[in-house]
């Protein structure tokens, strides 16, 4: 197998695993976007997680359901800078059968955000990864 046929094997193979990535979190927030209850929450802290690469924080909200209840839980979507500080109010996405399942109704706090940029680098690695070999090819 030449050089040039293993680049474009792997940058397509790249890119079709990034664009999967990407579609399946788009498709994830979607379905949980089209169930969730929708809900005013409190941030009432943040956990830092530290890595070579830098913090991410992850915001742990509190709000009331539909029904009354009061929930406090983390958003298993975090960002840096945060979404939000201590104190501030945000709009909640929750899931009505398991209402500590939450997501700030933003396009970063659902994930949509994340998805597009997996499905956009997708889309770049898989079509550089067919350029080259059409290039090949004439």
């Amino acid at each position: 197998m030449s050089q040039t046929a293993l680049i474009t094997l792997i940058l397509s193979g790249l890119g079709l695993v990034f664009g999967l990535i990407g579609g399946g979190v788009i498709v994830n927030a979607r379905e949980f976007r089209r169930r969730a209850h929708r809900a005013s929450g409190l941030v009432v802290r943040l956990r830092a997680s530290r890595s070579d690469d830098g913090t991410v924080y992850y915001p742990t909200i509190r709000f009331v359901t539909l029904y009354g209840q009061q929930v406090e839980a983390e958003s298993s979507y975090g960002s840096n800078p945060p979404p939000a500080r201590p104190g501030q109010e945000v709009p909640v996405l929750y899931d009505p059968a398991r209402p500590t399942r939450i997501r700030i109704d933003s396009v970063a706090g659902s994930g949509t955000l994340l998805g597009g940029i997996f499905l956009a680098v997708g889309v770049v690695l898989f079509t550089v990864g067919a350029g080259i070999a059409l290039a090949q090819t004439f």
